[in-house]
């Protein structure tokens, strides 16, 4: 049995994703929550009134839109704390 110290440390964050649909029109909220922060990214759709009415796409398009604001804004504030902590502008995370 090693007594070594493990560096491993498990985090599960959760992103809760509502979705609201009125007259043709879909809107997605994306909600992350972790220590004492939160982030919100929000993802719109509309039905084309030549398209065929079909729920689930308009969801899936929200959703996906949201998601993406959400990860476009954490990548922000990464950015602004990694500049708080080194005083230098960040040029790029990706």
């Amino acid at each position: 049995m090693s007594t070594e110290k493990s560096d491993h440390a498990s985090k599960h964050w959760t992103v809760n994703v509502s979705i609201d649909e009125h007259d043709g029109k879909t809107r997605a909220r994306a909600q992350l929550r972790w220590r004492n922060q939160e982030s919100v990214g929000v993802g719109l759709s509309r039905l084309d009134p030549t398209d065929r009415d079909v729920a689930e796409i308009g969801d899936e398009l929200a959703v996906g839109r949201a998601l993406s604001d959400l990860a476009r804004r954490l990548m922000a504030a990464t950015a602004e704390d990694i500049e708080a902590v080194t005083n230098r502008p960040v040029a790029s995370l990706h």
